[in-house]
């Protein structure tokens, strides 16, 4: 027969499992509840993490804590977990835990009862501001720990809030997995408990460290953007762009994507097309940088179709492949689609234009227009435009071929153009009438078309 605090455990799980759909409804409000809360913060907020208490852990609490005799039935002893729903705001640095805290009791009515202040937001969340914070924990240590409860249904479900920098959370990670949960025999001595605390000592050390690289590179970047020279400015497009692409798919899908080479790249052609020999580039920059504001401000719906004014085409070999393979990805291959979308919001006006324009940016970034010009001069000028034109059309299909975003990626760029100049070159000093290269062409685009390849690699 078993114990009966095990009937105990048993009725317990079985009304917390029933129950569990409410309590992850819950948990999802809250967490949406306190991202909002937070937005004035998100400069030094990383992550927001919830978890329900699992299984294993509620049957290990209610044994530790001993519920089973402080209470009768299952339903009072799980009303009782302080941290049924756990919710644990991420921060960089242990300075931002005070801050956010501090920004929390902006949001709380502080004359509430029995110590719960009631959220200004939302009616149905309470936390108890009353607990003296940091809260000091058995290791010693501090910890910004809140409880709190949320009103369903006429019911209150428990949660526990927590602030935690970077060197916090890990810190949590070690204590947990490497002490607590520990299955050896392990005395915890003096000797044990001065080693944890030494660990924990450097790891305040370590925060320190980041922050103040942190605050330097930041102090760098805007040394940068005050002259606003072409490095900085360029710096200042691409974090806006990917700034704003983070917004926007957030708001749009729910979710954000590594857009910052493609970023770079949005700022290389934007200074190439707009600022490079311009007569009036502080105008200019003044301009994109209150269209970068006004991009922000606005709705830019990441899920509807991109449409040009007419179908592309190109007289140039290597931009009517690159541009037409692009026409014909962008509204299917959504790391595309996203790009395109973000290129021709920068560039308010005719997409057509814009992606023509584009396309003849990374020709020019590929093949050097000048040093192109000069190849093959030896020959007669149709001979010599016939062999130009065959390079440019089997570097264009190579790159298409690969498919993917990182053909835009600046390392990328330079390494096939790096690519292009040798083999032209090398083809140039090996081939010295039309006949002989027209012998060798099949065997000249298989080594190119397989050299570009490489880059992807």
């Amino acid at each position: 027969m078993k114990l009966e605090l095990f009937n105990f455990i048993d009725e317990t799980i079985a009304y917390f499992s029933l129950h569990k759909a409410g309590y992850e409804y819950v948990m999802g409000q809250l967490r949406y509840l306190y991202i909002n809360m937070m937005q004035k913060h998100s400069d030094i907020i990383l992550d927001c993490h919830c978890r329900i208490k699992g299984v294993e852990s509620l049957k290990e609490k209610l044994i530790r804590n001993k519920f089973y005799l402080q209470y009768e039935a299952g339903e009072d002893a799980v009303a009782h977990l302080s941290d049924l729903v756990g919710i644990t705001i991420q921060c960089r640095f242990i300075r931002n835990e005070n801050e956010l805290y501090q920004g929390l009791l902006t949001h709380f009515d502080k004359q509430g009862k029995d110590g719960y202040a009631k959220c200004l937001d939302d009616d149905r969340v309470y936390l108890n501001l009353a607990m003296p914070q940091p809260q000091y924990q058995r290791n010693g240590f501090t910890i910004y720990r809140i409880d709190g409860y949320y009103l369903f249904n006429g019911n209150k479900i428990n949660y526990e809030l927590q602030i935690k920098s970077l060197v916090h959370n890990f810190w949590s990670e070690i204590e947990h997995q490497v002490v607590y949960k520990n299955p050896e025999f392990v005395v915890y001595d003096r000797f044990n408990k001065s080693m944890l605390g030494a660990i924990r000592d450097n790891l305040d050390v370590v925060d320190r460290q980041l922050e103040i690289m942190y605050d330097e590179i930041s102090e760098q970047s805007k040394r940068k953007q005050i002259g606003m020279d072409e490095k900085g400015f360029k710096l200042f497009v691409a974090r806006s762009v990917n700034d704003l692409v983070n917004k926007k798919m957030i708001e749009s899908v729910g979710f954000t994507t590594d857009f910052k080479k493609c970023s770079a790249i949005l700022a290389q052609y934007i200074y190439i097309r707009d600022f490079v020999n311009g007569d009036h580039n502080r105008e200019m920059m003044v301009d994109y940088l209150e269209h970068l504001n006004y991009l922000s401000e606005m709705d830019l719906d990441m899920k509807e179709e991109i449409f040009l004014e007419k179908p592309y085409t190109s007289d140039d070999p290597f931009c009517d492949i690159l541009g037409r393979f692009w026409v014909e990805v962008m509204n299917k291959d959504f790391q595309w689609h996203i790009f395109f979308a973000m290129l021709f919001s920068l560039q308010p006006g005719n997409n057509y234009e814009d992606l023509n324009d584009f396309v003849h940016v990374i020709r020019m970034l590929i093949v050097q227009p000048g040093w192109f010009e000069d190849t093959f001069s030896s020959f007669d000028k149709t001979d010599a435009d016939s062999l130009r034109r065959f390079f440019l059309t089997v570097t264009a299909r190579a790159i298409a071929d690969e498919k993917v975003i990182e053909m835009v990626h600046e390392e990328k760029l330079l390494n096939i153009s790096s690519v292009f100049r040798r083999f032209v070159e090398f083809c140039e000093e090996k081939y010295h009438t039309v006949d002989d290269f027209m012998e060798h062409k099949e065997a000249i685009e298989t080594t190119l078309t397989h050299q570009i390849s490489v880059v992807f690699k």
